[in-house]
């Protein structure tokens, strides 16, 4: 019945969306379903909302102004162009504020046009972000260093396309991610199976910068230079590089890495130095097998406990295809045609 009722919300969103060119949210809870269109959706929404319901949000724009202080789930239609051309990419614009009491928030398929913030006063736990696209910069310790650390924060199968600054989080997870810029001020975090695509202009900018004691495993750094970890007692394993001498900073753990390596023999076709959707990050047939991480997969986007989902579909159910007649028939009704798939994952 909960499925059921899900495919009909997505179905409804699509519907309208398409009909009355307009982006739409509908609020789910134990005891209320209510759907929110117009330029103060996203707001209205959240006005109502209580810590454990969910938003989903239909492809489309929306504006942020509210404070996130709920521990919501939020999903969107999804970031990538080619998943997305029936229902479009959804987009929030606005600075994202995380603010004490939002403990479990949690987004999925959506891409930030502008800045994801935490006030170093603020103390939040348990915040995830899954198959996001960042376009601007988040900062976890904005305007200070915080006195009490933040932990298990998850960014999984995401794109970074500006900075990722980690003040204050501690304990968390960074997979199966894309990073266009850099990491900063990561501190006992690990960071897994991704690929790094930033190229440092010289030693003051390293690709994980003023980070100490992470696990970094299983991931591919594309620069040809060394200036890729600074920091103090980190853990680098399995790890791709194509510098024979990276410089992994003071007092590295360095272990099983595979250093001097010419991506070419690694990927299909190399990514380009600046992200974008149109390119391949699957290994060769060989490199599956040769470059591995330390459980076995392959490095890189594709291996871990969450290889990468093609197209980055969100898991709630997906609207793959659409057809809509552009007039009613001659009973007045008008034909509408959607296929939505279930997601596993």
């Amino acid at each position: 019945m909960k499925k059921q009722t899900l495919l009909s919300l997505i179905i409804a969103i699509t519907t309208t969306m398409t009909l009355n060119a307009q982006s739409v949210i509908v609020l789910h809870s134990t005891d209320t379903t209510a759907v929110f269109t117009g330029n103060t959706a996203f707001d209205d929404a959240y006005t109502l909302a209580e810590t454990g319901d969910t938003l989903y949000l239909s492809g489309g724009a929306f504006t942020i102004s509210s404070n996130m202080s709920k521990g919501l789930k939020i999903f969107g239609a999804g970031i990538h162009p080619d998943s997305t051309a029936a229902t479009y990419l959804t987009q929030i614009s606005g600075t994202v504020y995380i603010s004490n009491g939002a403990d479990g928030l949690y987004f999925e398929g959506i891409q930030f046009a502008n800045n994801i913030t935490e006030y170093y006063t603020h103390d939040v736990n348990d915040i995830s972000f899954v198959r996001c696209k960042f376009d601007a910069p988040l900062d976890f310790g904005y305007n200070g260093t915080p006195s009490t650390l933040r932990t298990n924060y998850a960014f999984i199968q995401s794109v970074f396309i500006n900075r990722l600054d980690l003040q204050g989080v501690t304990n968390s997870l960074i997979t199966n991610c894309i990073f266009n810029d850099r990491i900063i001020n990561s501190n006992s975090n690990s960071i897994k199976n991704s690929s790094f695509l930033y190229i440092p202009s010289s030693g003051s900018y390293y690709i994980i910068a003023s980070s100490n004691t992470n696990l970094i495993s299983n991931c591919i750094f594309h620069t040809t230079n060394q200036y890729l970890i600074d920091g103090v007692s980190n853990t680098i394993q399995n790890c791709v590089t194509q510098h024979a001498s990276p410089d992994f900073g003071s007092t590295p753990i360095d272990v099983n890495n595979y250093k001097g390596v010419d991506l070419s023999m690694v990927f299909i076709t190399v990514p380009a130095s600046s992200f974008s959707f149109d390119d391949d990050y699957h290994l060769t047939t060989d490199a599956e097998t040769t470059y591995l991480g330390d459980d076995g997969t392959q490095a890189g986007v594709y291996g871990g406990l969450f290889p990468l989902k093609e197209g980055f579909v969100p898991q709630n159910p997906h609207v793959s295809a659409k057809t809509i007649s552009s007039s009613t028939d001659d009973n007045g009704f008008l034909n509408v045609d959607v296929e939505v798939n279930a997601q596993d994952n």
